[in-house]
């Protein structure tokens, strides 16, 4: 009798296996105390796991007998999510004060990006669950890294509850969803279930466990004091990587999904995505924290993005690319104008803080209103198409209710981004202006450029969005994209 030996095929993990050997190079460096290494060490792992995404491209590779698919759509989503962490990079090498404990940061760093990377590669729940774990694990420290920082504590605490819950729903949700398929594979979705309800409580909990990652409403609460206890750069890397890798998943659940659990798929997502939308925006108004404007106002993203899960025969999947793409630029680019005023203060910077700052820096000014103005979706920046696509694919699909309600929201957020703009143009500064503290020369420079290099992009994003449309829709299934 022959064994069959399993297709295992390491090659399928190039990617996360040289993020690992940078994540345990910055250990051993840091260890050896040469401290100076760290951030060209952690740019060069991402940069060459790029490198490996990009020579799968097209290739289709499958290793672990399936487990691990790289389809040109999972590479799309996992590149996004490393262009995302080289920007992140950038902001934790300034931020850091004098590379206190940086290798044990960016290695946490590039743990979470294999997290992701797990995450937008498979198909297989129970492998899903692993790179939420290991995504998550690492966050709970970062979060948490600054230890005499108390806000950034309790943050940590707060997200590593919370995410415990969230992570014990989806499990509860994987068992359920084995309990009535005998499988853990997404696919048993297309195919009619042997206990309808069960299957569905199961997808139910796992949804929940999803919209965790990308601060979905209700799932929520957490977001707004993560956000403002973490270090800056930590907060920017959460606000987009976990979203990205979570709705890749959401996207091959919504792929798969079929017969009786459609309705119920499409009733989860509408409610979260309507609640996302409120209560990220009303409760945006109220906020006189910047960074905890911009914890609600990545609230209600998530719930404009999830208006695309509705429709992804009608293209969906390639309008939340396009959405997700335009995201990582102009959300990005707010935290790092925000860290470029505000690094190492005592205190949360605050919208009235920015009165006169266009008279006293305007370069910083101008970036930061151009990014409130692309995340509020006016023209002609990226964040008008990015809403218009998603808008247009969800009347496609008949939920024009649904998008009535988005399209009114967004008129709403247009009081606290532009509020934004207004307090930097139009109000004077005080006999007691707040300054800011801006980074040391050679910091300034590299993040100035790459703020530069991101305005740019938030207009060309606007200006030729059909490009980019078009090249995310080609990355993406057939079947998925709607093309």
């Amino acid at each position: 009798m022959s064994m069959i030996l399993p297709n295992v095929n390491l090659i399928s993990l190039l990617p996360e296996l040289l993020l690992l050997a940078g994540a345990t190079v910055l250990l051993f460096i840091r260890g050896a105390g040469r401290g100076r290494g760290i951030f060209p060490v952690a740019v060069a792992s991402v940069v060459a796991s790029l490198a490996a995404l990009a020579f799968f491209w097209d290739q289709g590779v499958r290793g672990f007998d399936g487990l691990i698919t790289r389809d040109n759509g999972a590479l799309l989503f996992q590149m996004m999510i490393l262009i995302a962490a080289l920007i992140s990079f950038v902001l934790a090498d300034d931020y850091l004060p004098e590379h206190r404990n940086a290798g044990e940061y960016f290695s946490l760093l590039l743990f979470a990006l294999i997290g992701t990377g797990i995450m937008t590669s498979t198909g297989d729940l129970l492998v899903i669950f692993l790179g939420i774990e290991i995504l998550s694990l690492s966050l709970y420290v970062l979060v948490g890294f600054l230890k005499d920082v108390r806000a950034g504590m309790e943050g940590a605490i707060k997200y590593f509850l919370l995410g415990s819950f969230s992570s014990a729903l989806f499990l509860l949700g994987l068992a359920l969803w084995y309990g009535a398929t005998g499988a853990t594979k997404l696919a048993a979705f297309a195919v009619p279930a042997a206990a309808p309800a069960l299957l569905q409580a199961g997808a139910a909990l796992m949804i929940a466990g999803l919209g965790f990652k990308i601060a979905a409403a209700p799932f929520h609460m957490w977001a707004p004091d993560v956000y403002e206890g973490a270090p800056v750069c930590v907060a920017s890397f959460i606000s987009v990587a976990p979203k990205i890798a979570a709705f890749a998943v959401f996207l091959r659940f919504a792929s798969e999904i079929a017969g009786p659990g459609r309705e119920a798929f499409a009733a989860a997502v509408i409610f979260m995505s309507v609640a996302g939308m409120v209560i990220g925006n009303f409760t945006a108004l109220r906020q006189t924290g910047i960074v905890r404007m911009l914890a609600y106002s990545g609230i209600a993203q998530a719930g404009y993005i999830l208006i695309g899960l509705l429709a992804v025969p009608e293209g969906g999947a390639s309008a939340i690319a396009f959405y997700l793409i335009v995201y990582i630029f102009m959300n990005l680019g707010a935290f790092a104008s925000v860290s470029h005023l505000s690094r190492r203060q005592g205190r949360t910077l605050q919208i009235d803080d920015l009165a006169g700052l266009a008279a006293r820096h305007p370069r910083h000014a101008f970036a930061l209103a151009v990014f409130m103005v692309s995340l509020a979706g006016i023209p002609p920046t990226g964040g008008f198409f990015a809403k218009f696509y998603i808008f247009k694919v969800g009347i496609d699909a008949g939920y024009l209710s649904v998008v009535l309600i988005a399209i009114i929201t967004t008129i709403v957020s247009f009081c606290y981004y532009l509020r934004v703009v207004m307090v930097m143009y139009m109000e004077e500064a005080g006999e007691e202006a707040w300054e800011g503290t801006l980074p040391r020369p050679a910091g300034a420079t590299l993040i100035g450029v790459m703020i530069a290099a991101i305005v740019v992009l938030t207009f060309l994003l606007g200006i030729l969005p059909e490009e980019f449309l078009r090249s995310a829709a080609t990355a993406l299934p057939a079947v998925i994209a709607g093309i």
